[in-house]
Parts: structure tokens; sequence; C-alpha cells
């Protein structure tokens, strides 16, 4: 047979076979659509869209380890302390015919050598739930810090900011919040104090109620809230003023409480020790400071604070953050008493990293 024969022979067998196996060819399937992640922008910065929905989520958390020497809340509170804390932040948002739908919730890891571990996990591991709460149409509803804090932005940028105690944290309520465009803003809430009836039940006689009014235009702050325990029957006022100018900033606020014999949720006090009660309720309190910036990346941070009870706290760090989202903070505090408490004074030193994203 010749080439030209054989070239031929050979089409044609190839020919046949590719029609006796047309019906077992291999397709390729056609790729399937993908839903990429969409930004959502009308709520903030680091939302996107829930795939398939019209929800925003926002997820972020925070990591942080102190180390300190000598406790500013404890008199004769020396050693070494080491506390390492973990949370995670979520947000959802969307809007709806009665305006923006949110949820935020908080849940904090912490590990501390020291925790009592006859009450609490073997392993010095406590679990919180620190914020729960859904808003809708300027209401809130759910656990948070008291408003009577959070309005009033807590006090310095120091970390042992609370020796003497400006307010309740971790409350459920039932809020409502306005704030207009020209910087004034407002809210009225009810609060669960946690305490048992008068008579021993299981359940609060009535919330708290707590209340403020303020003016807030970035660069000048004025700021009043009041709170009502109805537990003790009493109430305490506070206010802030503060202002920026230029690189510095600088804030007083003042409390003043209606009976400093009687305990007070939202009473100033010192919390001693590790003990999250306040003790040590005093009929006023005030606490003033600032901050300077020296450069982007370098703050200097001053607290200090007194109280009738006779007990002043003062402290000062300095915040270096080389990275964005990271910062590392040497503080150091005093902190005098001179009451039930005790008769002398404490120093202590820490340092604190830490890294929100």
């Amino acid at each position: 047979m010749g080439i030209k024969g054989l070239f031929l022979g050979s089409a044609a067998a190839l020919a046949a076979f590719s029609g006796a196996n047309a019906a077992d060819a291999i397709v390729a399937a056609e790729p399937e659509p993908m839903e990429y992640v969409r930004v959502c922008d009308a709520f903030g910065t680091g939302y996107f869209y829930i795939p398939g929905t019209e929800t925003c989520l926002k997820v972020g958390g925070r990591v942080r380890f102190d180390v300190k020497v000598g406790n500013a809340y404890a008199f004769k509170g020396d050693g070494l302390f080491t506390n390492l804390r973990s949370e995670i932040y979520t947000s959802s948002a969307s809007d709806t015919e009665w305006g923006a739908l949110k949820t935020n919730m908080t849940a904090r890891f912490e590990y501390n050598p020291r925790y009592d571990v006859s009450t609490l996990d073997s392993n010095n591991t406590r679990t919180r739930l620190m914020v729960a709460t859904i808003e809708f149409g300027g209401f809130t509803v759910g656990l948070q810090d008291s408003m009577f804090e959070t309005f009033t932005y807590y006090a310095g940028n120091v970390a042992n900011d609370d020796v003497i105690d400006y307010g309740p944290s971790e409350v459920a309520m039932i809020a409502y919040s306005y704030k207009a465009d020209n910087g004034f803003a407002a809210f009225l809430a009810l609060e669960d104090d946690g305490q048992i009836k008068s008579d021993g039940g299981s359940a609060s006689d009535w919330p708290n109620v707590a209340g403020g009014i303020k003016y807030d235009d970035g660069t000048y702050l004025a700021a009043l809230a009041a709170g009502y325990d109805e537990s003790a029957e009493e109430a305490v006022i506070k206010a802030r003023i503060g202002g920026k100018f230029g690189p510095l900033s600088v804030f007083l606020m003042g409390a003043w409480n209606t009976d400093g014999d009687i305990p007070n949720s939202y009473a100033p006090a010192s919390r001693y020790g590790t003990s999250s009660t306040p003790v040590g309720w005093g009929d006023w309190a005030v606490w003033g400071g600032g901050a300077y910036k020296f450069t982007d990346k370098l703050t200097g941070n001053l607290q200090v604070a007194y109280t009738d009870s006779k007990i002043l706290a003062a402290t000062a760090n300095v915040q270096w953050s080389p990275a964005a989202g990271f910062f590392i903070a040497p503080e150091l505090g005093y902190t005098s008493w001179d009451n039930a408490i005790g008769d002398g004074d404490q120093w202590s030193g820490m340092v604190r990293f830490q890294r929100t994203f």
C-alpha cells in the first residue's frame, strides 16, 4: 500500500471511531455564576452585604495583653499581674421603611492566672457577653454599658480610668436616643439594676431611670446626664465639658450624689481590689485630664480624679502606634486612700499591647 493509501485509510478509521463514540464525548460544564461580596458603605466603613440578602454585616475584634506591677485599684496591692483579653465584634444593619435596623454583639474572653478557680473555670478563662442590642427607630433594647457612662464618653484615655467609678456598666435597658445634625443629642433610658425586690423576690421593684442632653460639634463638648437608682431611692447628676485645641484635648467632669452614705448604681465610687462591686461611695467626685498628640503615632494622656470619700487617683500614659489598629502603652498610676478602706497610697505600673481590627 502506498503512503497516500495509508493516510486515507487511517483518516477513515478515525472518522468511524469518532462517530461510534460521539455519544460518550466529554463536554466541559459551564462555570456557575459567582456572587462576589459587595461593599456596603451606607452604614460606615467595614460593612459588606451578606450574599443573597440586603443586610450588611461588619465583623471585627480586639486582642489585648496587660502586664502590671502593683494594682491601682487595691490598697496594698503589690506584685506582678497579667491579663489577656480577646473580643469579637459583630454588627448588622439594613434599611427599612422605618429607618435603619441594626444589631450589635460583643463577646469577651479573658485569661487571668489569678481568677478564683473555686467559682470560675479551672483554667482561669472567663467568657462574658458584653453587648447584645437591637437598634430601631432611635430605640435601643438589650445589653450594653449604661448610657449614663457612654453618653459622656466615660473618662480619660488611660487604662485605669475608673479607679473612681463614673457609672454602671453592662446593664439591660430600653433606651431612646436623638441626635441632630447640629451636634445636639439627648437620651432617656430604663435600666435593670439587677437588684432584688425589697420583699426578697427575685425581680427588681422598678427599673432605674437615666437621661441626658449633650452638645458636641467635634471641637467643643458640653454634656449633662442624670441617673435615679430605684433601689436606693437616690439620684446622681454628672456634667462634662471639653475642647480640642490643635494637638491638645482637655476635659473636666463632675458628679454629685444625693446621699453618699447609701449604695447607688450611678454614684461615684472606688473599685477596690479585683471586685467589680464599688465601695466608698461619696457625695461628689471630679475627673479631669487631657491628651496631647505629639505625632500621628505618639500621644500622651493624663487623668486625675478625686472624690469626697478621700480617694485620689492619678494616671498617665504614652500610646505609641507603630501600625494602624495597634498600640503599645506604658502607664504609671498613683492612688491614695484616706478613709475606711485604708490610709495609705499605692503606685502601679503597666504596659498594654492592643490590636484592634
